[in-house]
């Protein structure tokens, strides 16, 4: 068994003109949409690459948090990688079909509530 390491990207930026908040959860979001008011611009990241190389320098340090990732015997990190970043692309799909979660954006409900 082998277990690696891997940084965790956050899954929302959340900002006005005065601060910035990078949420790792939709409970984060809540409280950072909460903490900063009025109508805060609210990024979500898919992956990676849609965090620049610039921004996503300010997650490294003290408060990087890391994720393990635990390989059995009967696999290798070669071909985990390859599953993930490899060209399997039903493969993968079917993957995230099976395991996808679906979670309300409770934000935009109460707006539509609020207009009603």
């Amino acid at each position: 068994m082998v277990t690696c390491i891997f940084c965790k990207h956050p899954l929302f930026r959340v900002r006005n003109k005065k601060s910035t908040i990078y949420c790792y959860s939709e409970t984060e979001k809540q409280n950072a949409v909460n903490q900063l008011g009025n109508k805060p611009e609210i990024t979500r990241f898919k992956g990676l690459g849609e965090i620049s190389p610039d921004e996503f320098s300010g997650f490294i340090g003290e408060s990087i948090r890391l994720e393990p990732v635990i390989i059995g015997k009967e696999q290798t990190i070669q071909s985990t990688l390859e599953y993930y970043m490899g060209k399997n692309t039903p493969e993968r799909q079917g993957f995230i079909i099976k395991n996808l979660r679906v979670e309300k954006d409770v934000i935009e409900e109460a707006e539509v509530v609020a207009e009603v």
